[in-house]
């Protein structure tokens, strides 16, 4: 699994530029949850310094995102009856609806991250986009109930408390990570957004323009690799080898060929047939791709996606993967990276499938419309030159500004300083006090001085 973070903002189009994305492994964690919490802050440390180090920035405030397991969505139906059915459903009804489904409690030891809305149902039987104006007596509707469980959500909002990082919400991956990658056209007609990551799966089905179904299943790429690796394969080797050779369809590897792996010595060197790795990656993929059909199928919108399947994620590049998926679902298929809702010149940053959950909750975040995310560093103050570095002036104005230093009057060794104590008042006599004599007059006095000696003699006085 990999820690991403991602910077972007807003230009003058509504797109959004991102300034940059920085990504590493993430220690400490097993298929989405946090184990060991040093290590992932560890982690999480590392890319937030390297990011604000690059731009120069601090971070105070951002979005996080979350998957596993631990992540599921479930449905719930409920009604109001109109208030006035002879006028139509009016605002007020369709509110009540949703305060109804936010009094909905979650189960124990779970928490509502969110509802989306599915239907409104009028009548009973017919379905209406936009309930407001139906003639009906009864309004229903059914809500999708993202939910996590908490222990989870908590260990990753602790996490990221310890970087002094205040948490603006945290999002299900699954639900935002086809916002960058879908068209209009495949939300409508419908469509499931498969995301292969290293340990995790996730599974997102589209219809109507609304998010039908999500679910997360615990098994991605890393599987695969561990396949490779019970081969006899080098386990610092396994990952280029996937990437450089490897098949998800064994057919369409070469037959002939073979790789050679270098040992420590001469004997240890070890042949493989690309083919018989192809076998393995392809048994396990296909693993992968059942599971995924499963999860299509209960969400009940199997039959109903004219867009297939859009496959996304940093294992997606996993060579003919995506002929794996049509062999084995019948479905239309394609790799998707990262691109709406983003400006063109922002390309170089999103050319790869890895950055689709990133990219996601990016739009979701501008979608909540919070824009002081980001503090910049001040600036260091310039150095002040030193008191040999300022040049004595007789007299200073009465109206100094308050950058300038305060006036130092000239002095001799014998001299008092520039803001003298004051010296103990005279014991009382019958007498007037002789008015104090002010510093200004001082230092004009002392001028007057300097300037008589530099007349008789040719030394300068140091002051």
């Amino acid at each position: 699994m990999n820690v991403t973070v991602a910077i972007a903002e807003k230009n003058e189009q509504g797109l959004l530029d991102v300034v940059s994305i920085v990504q590493t492994h993430a220690r400490g964690m097993r298929a989405g949850q946090i184990e060991n919490i040093e290590l992932v802050g560890q982690s999480i440390r590392e890319v937030i310094t390297k990011i604000e180090k690059e731009l120069g920035i601090r971070i105070t405030e951002a979005y996080a995102g979350i998957s596993g397991e631990f992540v599921r969505c479930a449905r719930h139906t409920d009604h109001v009856f109109a208030s006035d059915p002879d006028n139509g459903v009016n605002h007020n009804d369709v509110q009540g609806l949703f305060d109804r489904m936010r009094n909905v409690q979650a189960p124990e030891g779970e928490i509502i991250m969110d509802r989306v809305p599915q239907n409104y149902i009028v009548d009973d039987n017919q379905e209406v986009e936009n309930p407001e104006g139906s003639f009906t007596r009864k309004l229903s509707s059914t809500f999708n109930f993202i939910l996590c469980q908490k222990t989870p959500m908590q260990r990753l909002e602790l996490a990221l408390k310890r970087m002094k990082i205040n948490i603006l919400d945290v999002l299900p991956n699954a639900l935002y990570m086809g916002e960058s990658i879908l068209i209009p056209d495949e939300k409508e007609e419908g469509v499931a957004v498969v995301n292969v990551g290293a340990e995790l799966t996730d599974v997102t089905v589209y219809y109507r323009n609304v998010v039908r179904y999500i679910a997360t299943i615990p098994m991605g790429a890393s599987a695969i690799n561990h396949d490779i690796r019970s081969m006899g394969v080098p386990e610092k080797v396994v990952e280029k080898i996937k990437v450089q050779v490897g098949s998800a369809v064994a057919d369409l590897a070469p037959e002939d060929r073979m790789i050679r792996l270098n040992g420590h010595t001469g004997r240890d060197t070890k042949e493989f047939m690309i083919r018989n790795i192809a076998a393995a990656i392809e048994a396990r993929a296909t693993d992968i791709v059942e599971y995924v059909m499963q999860e299509i199928r209960d969400s009940g919108y199997y039959d109903k996606l004219a867009y297939g399947i859009v496959l996304t994620g940093g294992s997606s590049r996993l060579k003919n993967l995506d002929e794996l998926f049509r062999r084995v679902t019948g479905m239309e298929v394609r790799v998707a990276l990262p691109e709406i809702g983003f400006s063109d010149e922002t390309a170089q940053f999103l050319d790869d499938p890895s950055y689709t959950t990133v990219t996601g909750l990016l739009l979701r975040g501008a979608q909540l419309g919070v824009s002081s995310v980001l503090v910049e560093r001040p600036e260091p103050e310039t150095e002040k030159p030193t008191e040999a570095e300022q040049p004595a002036e007789a007299e200073q104005p009465a109206g100094r500004s308050a950058e300038q230093p305060a006036p130092v009057a000239p002095a001799t060794p014998a001299e008092e300083p520039a803001k003298p104590e004051p010296e103990p008042e005279p014991e009382p006599e019958p007498v007037v006090k002789p008015k104090k004599t002010s510093w200004i007059d001082r230092l004009k006095v002392k001028v007057q001085q300097i300037n008589n000696q530099m007349t008789s003699s040719d030394e300068d006085d140091e002051l």
